[in-house]
């Protein structure tokens, strides 16, 4: 089990580093299509489109290892008074409500990925893309994502129990 879960975080540090690439890639793009934009008024013609997947790319390939270094933001507000005991008590329980909600997100995604292969269905843009190419993302991410939380709640436990 502990090799599953190596290859599992070596798999995230992977998708992250690429979310970082396609930031970049797009970073850059960006700032040459509008140079060639404003000085040859020669624009990239598919460079916004690409954009416009990439940004949905981006969050989906990084969640799991952000989740797995607890970087996203919290509001600890109120819990912050607790006792350790309960702070985890309550790690445990947003853990698991996120779990079954990316749970039925990942599958809600399957399903609409699959629907839009089989129809065969494109973007409207320029380059005319399938979409499922650009949705697949979704269920790949979450997941990934979902497999992060169930890990989480695991690791609480543990910690709850020493």
């Amino acid at each position: 089990m502990k090799t599953a879960g190596t290859i599992f975080d070596k798999v995230i540090y992977v998708l992250f580093w690429l979310a970082g690439i396609l930031l970049l890639f797009v970073t850059v793009g960006t700032c040459i299509d509008a140079i060639l934009r404003y000085l040859l008024n020669r624009p990239i013609p598919w460079m916004l489109e690409i954009t416009e997947y990439v940004m949905l790319y981006i969050p989906f390939l990084g969640a799991a290892l952000v989740l797995k270094e607890e970087g996203h933001i919290k509001v600890d507000l109120l819990i912050y008074r607790l006792s350790d005991r309960n702070k985890i008590r309550i790690s445990i329980v947003t853990s698991l409500v996120g779990g079954i909600i990316m749970s039925i997100y990942t599958w809600l995604g399957i399903q609409v990925t699959l629907d839009f292969f089989n129809r065969g269905v494109t973007s409207l843009e320029y380059l005319k893309t399938p979409m499922y190419l650009i949705l697949m993302i979704i269920p790949i991410g979450g997941f990934f994502f979902t497999i992060q939380f169930f890990r989480q709640i695991f690791s609480y436990h543990r910690r709850l129990k020493d």
